[in-house]
């Protein structure tokens, strides 16, 4: 037996799949009578749109290319996608042709409300053959392939550690990132829009990291409240900024929510929406509460630049970028420190992340001239 062979030996969880699928749908199947490899390639279909979907937007078309269904069930997808709408639990525009606009394409599908009404859960299959994923990986410059170098240095947790969420689809998503992680296909590239790097260590379920393994115990460091405090770069009265400074040596989510009285996870939501709207003409944006707060509080850079830049989430994300993967990684490399950059954040061992936290604390005072606070916490 072969090194790879013992490794996949000890990870029968490579073998097991848990597909996302209406509860009507797992009812239908359970009744079919249908064979586990025709079972799974209906539950394959559904799972591919609701592990795509956010929040409660999986009624809601999504824009999926035929190489993903192929992925998911092989090029016989459309009789399965045939079946599933027949039963209520699909829906297509047949005979689709984005001609009109290039940003339409490709199909979109989407699950029926009734189906979805039903609620979700995930049903379990076996594979008979285990079938690796290419390695689709993108570097393009020295931050990017350093990065690169260090994630092929991660491992997947072995039976005994490997765990799982309860939650439907946060419970297949790590299942899937973890899967092409030990298969060394972290999907690297950076943003079409901006300059963030992205890998499935990032992109997966926060709770799924704890399967990743070292030789060395894990740490993750974040740079609390990441945009919030970049915002400061753009402040050009003294006051305001000093104001503004106060509300960031604290934790500026609570400290505006006691003033609003509103929770922590709401105020965060709502600095979101403020920052990263393209549309600050709308109505709704002129009555939200924290943007009025902010008029009150810091008037001068609210009216020239937050209430008016439509531009300001990418610009904050490609600030970031620049901060904590190119300067920071450059570092890194430079230093042979083990570096996994995390868009506001990274992780890293015990030893090397103190060193980086220092170098990120003097890149991002150099940037805003206001001392950040970064945090680690053990990865498990």
């Amino acid at each position: 037996m072969t090194r790879t062979e013992t490794r996949i030996e000890k990870r029968g969880w490579l073998r097991l799949d848990w597909h996302v699928v209406t509860n009507s749908l797992r009812s239908k199947l359970e009744a079919s009578g249908l064979s586990s490899e025709e079972q799974e390639g209906l539950a394959s279909i559904q799972n591919v749109i609701l592990t795509k979907a956010k929040d409660d937007d999986a009624g809601r078309q999504k824009r999926i290319h035929s190489d993903r269904w192929i992925a998911a069930c092989g090029s016989d997808y459309r009789r399965h996608m045939d079946k599933l709408e027949a039963w209520g639990e699909f829906n297509s525009i047949k005979n689709y042709q984005a001609t009109h606009d290039e940003n339409a394409f490709p199909n979109p599908y989407w699950i029926p409300r009734p189906a979805l009404d039903t609620g979700v859960c995930t049903m379990e299959f076996h594979r008979q053959r285990l079938r690796a994923p290419a390695p689709d990986n993108h570097p393009t410059d020295d931050a990017s392939n350093y990065a690169l170098k260090c994630l092929t240095e991660l491992d997947v947790v072995t039976d005994a550690d490997f765990w799982l969420p309860q939650e439907a689809i946060r419970r297949s998503l790590v299942k899937e990132h973890c899967t092409h992680i030990f298969f060394k296909d972290y999907s690297l590239r950076y943003g079409h829009d901006c300059r963030r790097l992205f890998h499935r260590v990032v992109m997966m379920p926060s709770e799924g990291r704890r399967n990743l393994s070292y030789h060395l115990p894990l740490m993750e460091y974040d740079v609390q409240t990441c945009h919030p405090f970049l915002l400061m770069k753009h402040f050009d009265d003294a006051g305001e900024l000093k104001r503004y400074q106060d509300f960031i040596t604290a934790d500026i989510y609570k400290k505006i929510g006691k003033i609003l009285g509103e929770n922590r996870d709401s105020v965060k939501d709502a600095f979101l929406r403020v920052m990263n709207t393209v549309e600050k003409h709308k109505r709704w944006y002129k009555d939200e509460p924290l943007l009025n707060l902010f008029y009150e509080q810091f008037p001068r850079f609210t009216k020239s630049f937050l209430a008016v830049r439509t531009d300001l989430a990418i610009e904050l994300q490609n600030l970031e970028a620049e901060l904590m993967v190119q300067q920071l990684g450059a570092i890194c490399r430079t230093e042979g420190l083990f570096w996994i950059p995390q868009h506001d954040g990274y992780i890293s061992t015990v030893a090397d992340g103190e060193i980086i936290k220092g170098h990120a604390e003097k890149i991002i005072f150099g940037a805003v001239c206001f001392m950040p606070k970064i945090t680690g916490e053990p990865l498990k």
